[in-house]
Parts: C-alpha cells; sequence; structure tokens
C-alpha cells in the first residue's frame, strides 16, 4: 500500500475518533474509540502509534489546561481580594479625611480659645501690676496751690509816666515789665511797660517801653507781668 493510501486511511480513523467527541480534560475523558481493524498490519501498527501519540498530546493539552484554569481562577481570587482592599482602602481614606477634617477645625477652636485666654491672662496681669505698683507707691504730695494770678490796671495816664495800681505787695519791683491790654480784649497786647518806681504797697510808676502804632494807654487798661 502507498503513502497516501495510508495517510487516507489515518486520517480516516481519526476522524471517526474526533466524531465519537471527546471531553476536555484528561481524567473525564474515556478510553478512544478502538481503532478499526485493518487488513494491512503496518497500517494497523502505524494507526495504533498515532491514536497513541495523540491521545498522549490530549493528556498534555489537558494537563496544560488544568493549570490555566488553576491559575486564572487564583487570579480572579486575587483581582476580589485587591477589589476589597481598594474598597477598604477608599473607606479608610474617607474616614482619615473626615477625622483630619474635625481634627484640624476642632484645633484651630482650640487655638482661638488659647490665644483669647492668653490675652485675658495678660491683661489681668497688667492690671494686677499696676494695681500692686500703686498700692506700694507712697500717696503723692499735695498740690501746692497756683500762685494767684497777677493782674492790675492803670491809674493814672500822664506825659512822662503811667501809674497802676500794683505795689510792694503784689511783689513788685523797679525793673519788672508789664504787658498792657485793653479792657475790652484781654488778649490782645497792646504795648509794654517798665516799673522805675514802687510809690507803696498798692502803687507803682512805670515808663512806656513800646506800644503799637497809633495806640494810646488810658485809664483801666489791664497790665500783666510778663
Amino acid at each position: 500500500m502507498s503513502s497516501k493510501a495510508r495517510i487516507a486511511i489515518a486520517a480516516l480513523g481519526l476522524g471517526l475518533w474526533l466524531v465519537a467527541g471527546q471531553p476536555a480534560h484528561a481524567q473525564d475523558r474515556p478510553p478512544l474509540t478502538p481503532v478499526p481493524k485493518f487488513k494491512d498490519p503496518n497500517l494497523q501498527q502505524y494507526l495504533v502509534a498515532e491514536m497513541s501519540s495523540i491521545e498522549e498530546k490530549l493528556d498534555k493539552l489537558s494537563s496544560r489546561l488544568d493549570a490555566v484554569e488553576s491559575q486564572l481562577a487564583k487570579v480572579k481570587d486575587q483581582q476580589q481580594a485587591l477589589a476589597s482592599d481598594f474598597h477598604n482602602n477608599q473607606e479608610q481614606a474617607k474616614a482619615t479625611d473626615t477625622s483630619v477634617t474635625s481634627l484640624r477645625a476642632s484645633n484651630q477652636e482650640d487655638l482661638l480659645s488659647l490665644k483669647t485666654d492668653v490675652a485675658r491672662i495678660r491683661r489681668d496681669l497688667s492690671d494686677l501690676s499696676d494695681q500692686m505698683r500703686k498700692a506700694a507707691a507712697p500717696p503723692p504730695a499735695p498740690a501746692a496751690p497756683a500762685p494767684p494770678k497777677l493782674e492790675g490796671y492803670i491809674t493814672q495816664v500822664s506825659p512822662n509816666s503811667i501809674s497802676i495800681n500794683l505795689g510792694s505787695a503784689a511783689g513788685v519791683d523797679v525793673g519788672m515789665k508789664f504787658g498792657v491790654y485793653r479792657a475790652g480784649d484781654p488778649q490782645t497786647r497792646i504795648g509794654t511797660i517798665e516799673v522805675i518806681e514802687v510809690l507803696d504797697a498798692n502803687n507803682s510808676r512805670a515808663k512806656i517801653v513800646a506800644s503799637n502804632p497809633n495806640t494810646k494807654f488810658q485809664f483801666s487798661d489791664i497790665v500783666r507781668p510778663y
């Protein structure tokens, strides 16, 4: 028999075996369909060898398929575990963000309250220090009474001198100078006089030192010392 005939017969036998259908896994697969009997012993031997080789390859493929399915199941379990961990991490992150936000708000409130308390304590300490300093300080001496304001007026005007109603009783001495003011405008000085003689306790004579232009001194003009 030619080689082509042998191959055709082998393909026919293999097709008959495949039509019978085989499970994917080696442990679940029933024995191969017996090889049909051929008159040619060489062909029969060839087909048996080919069927054995095919069965061996199928066993190896089934084993590899089982290993792949096992690895796939492990990958699926790992994916589920990772998804669960990711979800848990998200929940923990949300909880952490909430805790941090709450902690920041609480810390800000505590800091503001602390600043307020510190400011109040400083103010109280300052007030207490002032009170202690005042309590330890000797009482202030009574203020001396202000000297009476010396003021008089012109009693007489002559071409050579001016008489005023202030004398030794008011402490007037020769050489003292007085400013002259109108009785109706006691804030505007109109001239200056200088004492040349103390007549008695209540009278003195003075000379004109200066006067505003076109101004003449007159009775009742106010005089005040410089």
